[in-house]
């Protein structure tokens, strides 16, 4: 009888650790990477006088993003090697997704 239930509690701690190691993986690799979220982007057509930081400025408000974060995101998803842009150039900036259904 010893015998069966010194398996059974071996059992039941092994169950007890894979679960906190699963849960702790889970938890932490959310937090990880907050930067990474999904984000829609929509378009815009530069102005004259606008310049990256202007235009990263009225996206990191609505995205709540940094200004650099912003500016980095819209480099990336533009492939811009620099921040000179020109008016009437078309760029992708991160926007907040507000009034979509999902299935």
């Amino acid at each position: 009888m010893n015998h069966f239930l010194r398996k059974k509690l071996d059992g039941s701690i092994l169950i007890l650790l894979l679960s906190v190691v699963l849960f702790s993986w889970t938890h932490f690799s959310e937090e990880s990477e907050p930067s990474e979220e999904f984000q829609l982007s929509s378009q815009w057509t530069v102005s004259e006088g606008e310049s990256l930081w202007t235009i990263a400025s009225m996206a990191s408000k609505e995205m709540e993003l940094t200004i650099e974060e912003a500016i980095l995101w819209i480099q990336k998803e533009n492939e811009l090697n620099n921040v000179a842009i020109y008016p009437g150039q078309t760029l992708k900036v991160p926007t907040e997704m507000k009034g979509v259904a999902t299935e």
